[in-house]
């Protein structure tokens, strides 16, 4: 072998330099075909060769809420109090009272007298309703009535001018009394001048408040 010093033409140092680069381009290729095949799609892909991510929206899943969070909701639902009805209109006292709720009662003091004797005779009207109502219960609707058997023998409203109307408001279960003194004598319709002294006996006393009448009450006059 010959040893010279003499340079070497240009164009030799830049085929070197060609061949080197594409050796080295050659190199990178193959080294990553290599690694690609062996981590699959997962793999780096330095040179942007592997195909584009899909575009497709990811997935959403929805967790059903466990049985515990469920029970706590029902129980919280439970719990909650429900909104207070609006209470129902009060009823109007002016509406008038039906018959059925009236009760009418005849009350005497004493129950047992001698002749010549003033006892008290009482009407008691009660509204047996759950409201309150409206009744006439002036002097020309109430009336105490005395028999003896099928006879009559006396009436409050024999003598005694009747007024006009008396709309009375009537609360539930409230007692509503008119008194009068008997002086034991007997009276008819007009007020005749000529009545006579009721003898003793056992007698009975009806009230009645327009065509609602109470049951007879039985009283005495003694010798």
């Amino acid at each position: 072998m010959i040893d010279t010093d003499e340079p070497l033409p240009r164009s030799v140092y830049l085929r070197r330099r060609v061949i080197a680069v594409g050796a080295a381009v050659a190199s990178v290729l193959l080294l990553t075909w290599l690694i690609t095949g062996l981590l699959g799609d997962d793999a780096v892909d330095p040179l942007g060769l592997a195909a584009p991510p899909s575009s497709a929206p990811p997935t959403t899943s929805t967790t059903a809420p466990s049985s515990s969070a469920a029970s706590a909701t029902s129980s919280a639902a439970a719990a909650a109090p429900a909104a207070p009805a609006a209470p129902p209109p009060p009823p109007d006292p002016n509406l008038p009272c039906p018959d059925p709720v009236i009760a009418i009662a005849a009350e005497m003091d004493p129950i047992a007298f001698r002749p010549g004797s003033r006892p008290e005779l009482r009407v008691v009207i009660t509204n047996t309703g759950p409201v309150p109502c409206t009744r006439d219960i002036g002097r020309a609707q109430r009336e105490l009535i005395i028999t003896a058997g099928p006879t009559r023998l006396w009436s409050s409203n024999d003598c005694t001018p009747s007024d006009g109307a008396e709309p009375t408001i009537l609360a539930p279960g409230e007692r509503t009394t008119f008194e009068v003194k008997w002086a034991g004598r007997t009276s008819a319709p007009g007020c005749p001048t000529q009545r006579t002294t009721v003898q003793p006996g056992t007698y009975t006393l009806t009230a009645r408040v327009g065509p609602v009448a109470g049951p007879p009450l039985t009283f005495t006059i003694n010798p």
